[in-house]
């Protein structure tokens, strides 16, 4: 399958985790409805449940929880490929920053826990949330997808790892606060244009996040973005063409790996 039906979906976090996992799935049905059939759906981060340090004991479900049962329901009902976004995983007695991977039939692919923690001087999450360890890759019938969880779309020796690993498709849930709009769009351009990538970039959209969901070229030209309100939106890539890009601009062929010092 060289052309793979794509939709991102932009809803946002509100303190109601019940209606924001029905708005997202309206959203999907809305966009199936217009768009008809997709084969893979992107939704952002903690657009479910959202933790802080205050209330991080209180927030978080484990792995076969509500979230995880909607979308694998969704997904079942839809024939459709879902990369869930994130919610806050409980496990062992940590909290974790969790993405799912559901194929058409329901069945957990994999999941893939945010391994770069937004750590700043002013808020750390790594204060409430446990860091993964492992790479987020994840293969569907329809193509093979990386995910990087917002904070992580800054980390370039982690996008280029997935590039190199064969990924089709990046994925970057996301709750990109206001006001960045300028660096999200620099960031998530720039993905796709250094690593030779599709993305699809499902931020979240409230009060606090300002959206601009977007699916971007290998190039790094944008085929799809959101409006300015919780959306959806859709667009076709190819796969072939992702690799005539890379054939034409050798940059992978060219890397020199014994000169480079990442340590």
């Amino acid at each position: 399958m060289s052309m793979v039906r794509v939709m991102s979906v932009q809803v946002g976090w509100t303190p109601d985790k019940e209606d924001n996992l029905r708005r997202a799935i309206d959203l999907i049905e809305r966009g199936i409805r217009q768009y008809g059939q997709a084969d893979l759906i992107c939704l952002p981060e903690f657009f479910y449940e959202s933790p802080t340090y205050k209330n991080r004991d209180t927030v978080g479900e484990p792995l076969e929880g509500s979230f995880c049962q909607t979308f694998s329901r969704c997904a079942r009902e839809h024939g459709v490929n879902i990369v869930t976004g994130t919610f806050p995983q409980r496990k062992e007695g940590r909290l974790y920053n969790t993405c799912l991977a559901i194929d058409r039939q329901g069945n957990l692919v994999g999941t893939y826990d945010k391994v770069h923690l937004f750590d700043v001087p002013d808020r750390k999450e790594s204060d409430y949330l446990t860091a993964g360890r492992d790479f987020g890759i994840f293969q569907f019938d329809c193509c093979k997808v990386g995910v990087a969880i917002c904070y992580e779309v800054r980390f370039c020796e982690y996008l280029r790892t997935l590039a190199l690993k064969d990924i089709d498709l990046l994925a970057i849930p996301a709750m990109f606060y206001r006001p960045r709009q300028d660096q999200w769009d620099l960031l998530v351009r720039g993905a796709a244009l250094n690593h030779q990538l599709y993305v699809a970039a499902a931020n979240q959209y409230n009060k606090y996040c300002f959206g601009r969901s977007q699916i971007i070229d290998p190039c790094g030209l944008p085929l799809a973005q959101a409006s300015d309100k919780e959306d959806v939106l859709f667009s076709y890539i190819d796969k072939s063409y992702q690799s005539e890009i890379r054939r034409e601009l050798a940059v992978y062929e060219n890397r020199v790996p014994q000169v480079y010092d990442l340590k």
